[in-house]
């Protein structure tokens, strides 16, 4: 359970990551000096309201995300997307006060060639920065160029070099609000070259034509960058869950291997155990930070949460070590588990926990006194209580590294 219920939070981290036509390189890694424990450190300069404030949003943001993957774990993983290396671009029709110029059958290809692809995950201006990069992209299909005088057709090819994707996302909605569009100028480049095969001349510098220019700029991009976001959405997202994992306790919904207990039956030198406990519900939980408190003249920012965990249940075993053991099952609900956790991020020793168990119901499938049924069922939520508040300090420690 000492995982079920401890929340600890990366701050900014930075990570990149492969696309799936390339699996083996799959690659992310955590900038440790932008740990939360590490926020206040460079902020020294800062006032502690400053502190306090940055802090609270980072956690904020954080428990957005990690809420929408707590207790889901081991669900299946979301399916990396890909890059087709083609897609079809809209036919286009651009005009200027000289001359109409056509641009059909279009497609554009090289997508999977790509020289750089990241994925930036920045917790506390909450963002999801994604750069990708080509060293060439090729726009091919027919044109019809017209205009009071003049008239031609052919096959037109525009070679696009040095391109760049850079866009930013909301890194606390990826998966409840993503975008399914980027604005065009999230599509850069250094170089461009037109040619045709008819009589129109080529083109080096996309000012010599607008036509050209609004084709390129203006659909092109705007297609390419909606087709982007889309495609690396799932990597995003799968992105999000590598690096969050470390930090999320609540890895599963049911925790089967919660700790027993055991003790002596008042007045009595019989002997309870309780054991094979199962509890369910774990995901029903809602976790807030209710304030940070900066004191950098003493060392000090301390973090308060809450954790509401509503509608468990579950079963375990008991025994009763008489003359002639008594061993039997029991199934139990409790109504809401809250957890409160203050603990100094600098120096994460100074934690203290409180544990509250609401509306505990225990039902026993064999018959025991009422006397006896009270006994379990206390020890049963008093070992709850102190499992979690034992453990949720440790687990905090265990995360919170030293010398960081």
């Amino acid at each position: 359970m000492q995982r079920a219920y401890c929340t600890v939070f990366a701050l900014i981290i930075s990570i990149s990551f492969a696309f799936a036509d390339n699996l083996s390189a799959n690659n992310w890694s955590s900038d440790d000096d932008t740990l939360p424990e590490m926020l206040p450190k460079k902020m020294r300069d800062k006032s502690d309201e400053e502190i306090q404030k940055a802090v609270f949003q980072a956690y904020e943001n954080q428990l957005k995300v990690i809420s929408e993957y707590s207790g889901h774990m081991l669900d299946p993983e979301s399916p990396y997307g890909f890059f087709k290396d083609e897609m079809p671009i809209t036919n286009a029709r651009t005009s200027n006060p000289q001359s109409d110029l056509i641009f059909y059958n279009n497609a554009i290809r090289g997508f999977i060639g790509y020289n750089k692809n990241s994925i930036i995950i920045k917790w506390a201006p909450n963002q999801v920065v994604t750069e990708i990069g080509w060293k060439e992209l090729s726009v091919r299909g027919r044109y019809t160029f017209v205009n009071s005088s003049y008239f031609d057709q052919g096959k037109y090819h525009i070679q696009l070099q040095d391109i760049k994707y850079l866009a930013s996302t909301t890194f606390s909605e990826n998966t409840e609000s993503y975008p399914s569009t980027a604005p065009k100028s999230s599509i850069s480049y250094k170089n461009i070259k037109v040619s045709f095969t008819g009589g129109l001349p080529e083109v080096l510098k996309i000012s010599d034509s607008s036509n050209v220019k609004h084709f390129v700029e203006d659909i092109v991009f705007q297609q390419v960058a909606d087709r982007v976001v889309i495609d690396t959405h799932k990597n995003i997202t799968l992105a999000i869950r590598q690096v969050i994992k470390p930090y999320i306790m609540i890895k599963n919904d049911t925790d089967q291997n919660f700790p027993g207990t055991n003790g002596k039956l008042p007045s009595s030198s019989v002997g309870y155990s309780i054991s094979n406990t199962v509890i369910s519900g774990l995901a029903n939980s809602e976790n807030k930070i209710k304030k940070v408190t900066a004191k950098m003249v003493t060392n000090t920012v301390t973090i308060d949460l809450r954790t509401a965990t509503h509608s468990l249940d579950g079963k375990f075993d008991f025994k009763l070590e008489e003359s002639k053991p008594t061993v039997g099952k029991a199934t139990f609900t409790i109504s809401r588990i809250d957890v409160s956790i203050s603990f100094n991020i600098l120096k994460p020793v100074e934690c203290k926990s409180e544990v509250v168990v609401n509306q505990p119901n225990v039902k026993y499938g064999t018959k025991l006194s009422a006397d006896i049924e009270k006994t379990l069922t206390n020890a049963f939520i008093d070992n709850v209580k102190i499992q979690l508040s034992t453990n949720v300090c440790k687990a905090i420690g265990q995360m919170i590294k030293p010398g960081k």
